[in-house]
Formats: C-alpha cells, structure tokens, sequence
C-alpha cells in the first residue's frame, strides 16, 4: 500500500512539473505554493474527481470517498476545529487529516524567461515528524476519537528561486515555485498510543525539563512547550511546576 502511494505521488509530481512550470511569476509566488502540493496530496488518494469537494453538511470535504474524509492541510490546524467537530459529531465518517511535512528541499536558481539554472544546491532546512505537535494544539480533543486520524507525508520538493525575484519585507515572499518530486514515507497517527513515538526512550521512566527535551525534537521555542503540553493532555506524561519552571516526567 505505502509503495502504491509513494508511486502515485511520483506520476502526479511528473505530470504536475510538465503542466505548470513557466506559469506567471504571480502564480508562482508564495513560499510553499500550497495548492500544488494540496493538488498532488489530494489525487495521490483519489483519484476520481467525482469523490472531491464534496458537500458534508454546511462544510464542504477536499475528498470524500468509500465513507472516509480526508482534510488535506498543509499549514496551521486550526482553521480545521470546528469542520472536524462537525464531521465527528454529526456523521458516521472516518476523519483523515492529511498533513505534509517537507524532509528535503533543494534549491535551484534559474531564469525564468529562458529556464536556465545558475545552480543547485541542497538546504540546510527541513522538517521532521514531531513538528506536527505544536500544531495539533487546537485538534487534541479529537486525537482519542477512534474515527479522527493524522497522516503526514513526508516529501521532497525542488524550489525554483529566479534570479529577478523581487523580496516582500513584510512577507517575506519572493518570486519562487515549489515542485513536489518524492513521498518518502507516510505516518499514520491514530489515537493516543501512537503518539508514545514522539516520547525519546532516554527520557522514558525519568524527570526532565524542555530544555531536555529539545534536542532530541528539533523543536524551538513555543514549538517545544506546546510539544510537551500536547504530550501532558494526553496523558503520556506528567506534568507539575517549580517556581517559574514546569517539570515533566514520562
């Protein structure tokens, strides 16, 4: 199943580069171009257009099909609380929400006009599974709920950068393209054991603190006290405070 779908993500990425790329640089702004890879995710699957943006209610699901619903989201959760309230408490359907997370990216300068490539290199920057953690924030209701799931794909995906990008200060957006190349792997998260992974088994069964914590994560920050209080609410571990800091133990 896993290489069913990793082969279908591939052939949508193919058909996707020959179809857009030399769009107008106004489509191609954005950081994450996520309606290509909400497009690539959704049809890896489904494949029957008729399954799509299906009306559940006063909500309308992304996929629909064979009684479960996949929400595919690529960035914040939140916007997706009370839709999958609603899914949960008002239907018999299964709840997916699908979630990529990107493990490689590589970076490509090139012209626009004329497609040729000044060079290529790899980032430093990537994602890792835990980062969906902080995210599930306003969703942790939902995670004991044997009918609501998390997929995450992890993805490689090449970033076209042109050489006459014009940077946005206050966005930081600039003239780019993401083309989704690879499913590495998927991780299914469903119900609360599964999230016993993200607990480092050096911790397991001792007291630590977020600065414990961290360097077994790559989480920063917030990232990481959200990380943990995720971990406490669903009771994977204990959580109590001493003075101004919060000790956990697993």
């Amino acid at each position: 199943m896993q290489e069913d779908i990793k082969k279908r993500f591939s052939e949508l990425c193919v058909a996707e580069s020959y179809t857009l790329r030399g769009l107008s640089a106004e489509e191609g702004i954005g950081i994450y171009n996520e309606k290509r890879l909400h497009r690539i995710l959704k049809r890896t699957f489904c494949d029957n257009e008729n399954f799509f943006e299906v009306k559940v209610g006063r909500y309308t699901a992304d996929v629909l099909v064979e009684g479960k619903i996949y929400e595919i989201q690529c960035r914040a959760l939140a916007p997706l609380k009370d839709k999958i309230a609603y899914y949960l408490e008002s239907t018999d359907y299964e709840v997916c929400v699908v979630h990529p997370i990107i493990v490689k990216r590589t970076i490509v300068r090139a012209e626009r006009e004329t497609g040729e490539i000044a060079y290529v290199r790899r980032s430093p920057l990537r994602e890792y599974p835990e980062f969906i953690l902080p995210l599930l924030y306003h969703l942790q209701e939902f995670i004991a709920n044997e009918r609501f799931s998390i997929l995450l794909a992890l993805v490689e995906v090449e970033e076209y950068r042109y050489s006459n990008a014009v940077r946005y200060r206050r966005t930081g957006k600039y003239d780019n393209e993401v083309f989704p190349t690879a499913l590495v792997e998927t991780i299914e998260l469903r119900g609360v054991e599964d999230y016993v992974e993200f607990l480092p088994k050096e911790l397991i069964g001792k007291e630590f603190s977020a600065a414990d914590y961290m360097p077994y994560t790559k989480l920063r920050g917030r990232d990481v006290y959200s990380a943990l209080n995720l971990l406490a609410y669903l009771g994977l571990i204990d959580k109590r405070t001493e003075g101004r800091k919060n000790i956990y133990h697993a």
